[in-house]
């Protein structure tokens, strides 16, 4: 856009990496930007020059506060404002005149859903997959629980020669002996074989094994109660193995996670959604809806490989650590699954793409685009006026 003689004044509100961005663009585009933090900074006379407001905090409540205070002010001022939750940026759109409403993730979803897209199509030819060393199978590995082996351990110790004890003491045969030692020690005895007329060391030594049995059949119970608790809380985490094969694995429910699971739901392509918080409202909505959440780690690979990773046309790493998209990125390299992995650093995802490792996105740069080209049509059409 070319600015006229006089161009007009846009304000900036915000201290973050996006208006950092989009100060940037603005400044490129030799338009003056002035950079605020309450509208009392500003002189009387700087905001009646101004032909624009950026309200870009991080906070909708701080933005929604500017907004309204802007437009008491000076009725005639657009605004561009950032509004993370939906409902409210449709209120205030519908109820204020001269503004437009805007977020990270409603822009940068398309651009994933766009490179997402391009990465399924161009990865119908045949890959050849790396070198495995995570479980492809997706099964989880079993581990034995130390102390249900030293439980078992102990119960071996206790039966097998106490049964010896009493099939001498009682003459007895060693079966029989063997179970009514058993039915002492997981306390059922059937009275059919008792110690009242044995020796006073012998009922000593039914008595401790009495307690022994008690103790065991504590332990026991505990380990087996925790094990079906383990397996009850994995599955409603969602955390069984997803059969079948080219389906996409996005990691991360959040706002970008969210609303690029909504727009990939036309792809046809079945979707598995991995999520660290279990309170996520935006993984409950993804789960009623019929996709399959999973509540892990991502970067586990056990989970991965739960996932069913290495059988995935595509792996959307989008949580807002750029350190755990990547290593997601390199687990899904081992399988040669293309990874499509949002970066909030723009010289980092600049980095990655460059060298062609995965596709890397900015949504922080994304975005800046989109409100830098607002706010210049709005200050233009201002101008023009």
């Amino acid at each position: 856009m070319r600015p006229p003689m006089e161009s007009p004044l846009i304000g900036l509100a915000g201290e973050s990496a996006l208006a950092d961005a989009i100060e940037r663009r603005i400044r490129s585009a030799a338009f003056r930007v002035v950079r605020f933090r309450r509208l009392d900074e500003l002189a009387p006379e700087t905001l009646d020059r101004a032909a624009v407001l950026l309200l870009t905090a991080d906070d909708d409540a701080a933005n929604v506060d500017l907004a309204l205070e802007a437009k008491r002010l000076k009725a005639s001022l657009h605004l561009v404002v950032r509004v993370f939750d939906s409902a409210l940026g449709r209120y205030l759109a519908e109820t204020l005149d001269g503004i437009d409403v805007l977020s990270v993730s409603a822009v940068a979803a398309p651009v994933f859903v766009d490179a997402s897209l391009r990465a399924l199509a161009s990865a119908q030819s045949a890959r050849t997959p790396g070198p495995v060393a995570a479980p492809a199978s997706g099964r989880r590995r079993f581990r034995f629980d130390p102390v249900l082996l030293v439980a078992l351990g102990s119960l071996f110790v206790l039966v097998f020669p106490s049964a010896l004890v009493f099939s001498r003491a009682l003459d007895l045969r060693y079966l029989d002996a063997l179970y009514f030692v058993w039915t002492t020690v997981m306390t059922v005895g059937y009275g059919d074989i008792a110690l009242k007329d044995a020796s006073d060391a012998l009922k000593l030594y039914g008595m401790a094994l009495m307690l022994a049995g008690a103790a065991f059949i504590a332990v026991l119970f505990a380990l087996l109660s925790d094990f079906v608790l383990s397996r009850r809380l994995d599955l409603l985490r969602g955390r069984r193995r997803v059969r079948g094969a080219n389906h996409v694995i996005i990691v991360g429910a959040g706002n970008v996670g969210f609303r690029t699971t909504e727009r990939l739901v036309s792809s046809g392509r079945r979707l598995v959604i991995i999520e660290r918080n279990t309170e996520s409202r935006n993984a409950a909505e993804l789960g009623a809806a019929g996709h399959h959440v999973v509540f892990a780690d991502a970067t586990n690979e056990d989970m991965l490989a739960l996932a069913g990773l290495p059988r995935a046309a595509l792996v959307l790493a989008v949580t807002d650590v750029d350190a755990v998209n990547l290593q997601i990125a390199l687990h899904a390299r081992r399988y040669g699954v293309p990874v499509v992995m949002r970066v909030v650093s723009s010289e980092l995802s600049a980095h990655v793409s460059g060298r062609g490792d995965w596709t890397a996105i900015s949504p922080v740069a994304s975005a800046a685009d989109a409100f830098a080209r607002a706010a210049l049509k709005a200050a233009g059409a201002t101008v023009g006026n």
